[in-house]
């Protein structure tokens, strides 16, 4: 291991510890730019992210031969056509080509970054608009997700119209962060009830995951009840899915499912809807082709099926019934991402926590623990408070 990699890992090993950054900086005889440059780094990228990465130069398009510019030029107008309802939710960016490119026995490939630059020259695309970096608190308890069924998110988008009609339709929106694997159906407004229902058919079409991320609204957890827990929560816990509750009025945390959930509408609102049905076989197509078709660069571009063919997640049996039946409170945690308001407090279903003012604009995770009914506050990974969690309701283990 280089000397520099060994500062890289001790600078985050401190900051993780709660050590302030100019004591960082001081004790490695770093600057502030040098520890921020390879923290956000980790961040996004995890552990593997603080390795230096390769200076060679990149492969220039123009060497690259016509025959090979216009194979991609070629992909990508059939690509682009997308006759029927599969080609219709088909990809046609940089990866779906160079895997096509791999399947027609090219060789060697042009990289990512080659193939847009080619279908920047030949005017099929144009550069994206690139905005500036937002500022981000280095407090957010980000988490690399590594493997399928360990993060997924849940989604709510709505309402839309069918064609000629006022009825309010809403799409419920399932989805694995890490392999992108999806399940969507098509309902009226939701009430809880269809939730849980829907959850419980993804679960047993995908496979229980570690986590669930949600965000705040009264189908997943908030009740007009403070501090009880309501039927997700419970349902949740019963099956041992830890749920975590993304910072309230913050939906672009749930990043993966909101990228996803703005790629659909552009697919499938795109054509007149006029029926439910059509609407749900578009669905199927579409789920279809996610699962069998999309190529993931970052999973050694592979699809969604060749990433699960050997996996056996854990599921629910297909008689599963218990959402249909009064929930007990089952032993388990559920997490709770707040960012600190000035006045020090924080907000957990509807209960008020007073974790200092110190903490102000920072993130903490408050998970609830509930064979103690404890709530414990984390910053940094540390616990900092604790709190006996008014809880509503006999607890039933």
């Amino acid at each position: 291991m280089s000397q520099e990699l060994s500062l890289r890992q001790k600078a985050i090993r401190w900051k993780q510890a709660g050590r302030a950054v100019s004591w960082i900086c001081q004790r490695l005889e770093r600057g502030r730019d040098w520890f921020y440059k390879w923290w956000n780094r980790y961040q996004e990228e995890g552990a593997s992210g603080l390795r230096d990465r390769s200076h060679a130069p990149q492969t220039n398009p123009r060497r690259w031969s016509g025959e090979m510019r216009q194979a991609i030029l070629d992909i990508r107008d059939r690509l682009m056509r997308r006759r029927g309802p599969r080609e219709r939710y088909r990809l046609a960016g940089a990866a779906t080509i160079r895997h096509e490119l791999a399947c027609l026995g090219y060789d060697p490939l042009p990289s990512l970054r080659t193939i847009e630059r080619v279908l920047q020259q030949g005017e099929r695309t144009s550069p994206a608009f690139r905005p500036e970096p937002c500022a981000s608190s280095s407090s957010y308890p980000a988490i690399r997700v590594t493997h399928s069924n360990q993060r997924d998110q849940l989604d709510l988008i709505g309402p839309r119209y069918l064609k000629g009609s006022r009825r309010q339709w809403f799409f419920l929106v399932y989805r694995d962060v890490y392999d992108g694997a999806v399940f969507v159906e098509f309902q009226p407004k939701p009430k809880l009830d269809v939730v849980l229902a829907f959850v419980v058919k993804a679960w047993q079409q995908l496979g229980l995951p570690e986590t669930l991320q949600v965000d705040n609204s009264d189908l997943f957890g908030l009740t007009s009840h403070p501090g009880s827990l309501n039927r997700f929560v419970r349902l949740a816990l019963l099956v041992g899915v830890e749920l975590t509750f993304i910072p309230e009025h913050e939906p672009w945390r749930n990043g993966s499912i909101e990228h996803f959930n703005g790629w659909l509408q552009e697919r499938l609102l795109a054509i007149p809807l006029h029926s439910p049905s059509q609407a749900r076989r578009e669905l199927r197509a579409m789920m279809d082709t996610c699962f069998h078709e999309h190529i993931h660069p970052h999973l050694n571009f592979q699809t969604a099926a060749q990433i699960r063919k050997n996996l056996s997640p854990r599921t629910l049996p297909h008689n599963f019934r218990r959402h249909l039946e009064p929930l007990p409170v089952a032993i388990g945690r559920v997490t709770f991402i707040r960012r600190v308001r000035p006045s020090g407090r924080i907000t957990v279903l509807g209960v008020k926590f007073k974790v200092g003012k110190r903490l102000a604009h920072q993130y903490v995770s408050a998970i609830l623990f509930t064979r103690t009914m404890l709530l414990k506050i984390y910053s940094h990974g540390r616990l900092i408070k604790q709190f006996d969690f008014p809880f509503i309701g006999k607890l039933k283990l």
